[in-house]
């Protein structure tokens, strides 16, 4: 992979900020409050050995891994990123009436600061899907199939 020349559109600048802004989001939420968020990986992954050190590491894994597509999109205009970025967002946002209830059910008061990493995640994805940045990632596959030709 060669590092995407020129300027980034608009699009991308915004994408890749509130991406970062969702996860980021998400990590000081789930550190806030470790003990309902122990309790809702409880439910999600079921085992026995949840404690606070693995909710830690698992928040900051989830906080990790959010760089990974960002990086692949912004630096490289990769395609196959964006559309794995899009189906688990897409993934995420269909889930979003089972994870209120998830935190419902361990008594997590759900409220606004719930609701950002969801519209971030949405207007992410929207970002990543206007002209400007079909054209960039056009532009980027033209420019591949040049550089092999």
């Amino acid at each position: 992979m060669t590092i995407a020349k020129g300027p980034r559109p608009w699009s991308i600048w915004v994408f890749a900020a509130l991406f970062l802004i969702a996860a980021l989001n998400r990590l000081v939420l789930g550190l806030a409050s470790l003990p309902v968020q122990q309790e809702i990986y409880q439910l999600m992954i079921p085992w026995e050995g949840w404690n606070r050190d693995w909710t830690i590491v698992a928040l900051s894994a989830v906080f990790s891994i959010a760089f990974i597509p960002v990086a692949w999109i912004f630096l490289f205009a990769a395609s196959p990123a964006r559309i794995l970025v899009t189906c688990m967002g897409a993934i995420k946002l269909i889930n979003l009436p089972g994870m209120v209830q998830a935190a419902s059910a361990v008594g997590w008061a759900v409220s606004w600061h719930y609701w950002l990493e969801p519209a971030l995640t949405a207007a992410a994805l929207i970002c990543l899907f206007v002209p400007q940045s079909n054209q960039w990632f056009k532009g980027r596959r033209d420019e591949a199939k040049d550089t092999f030709s």
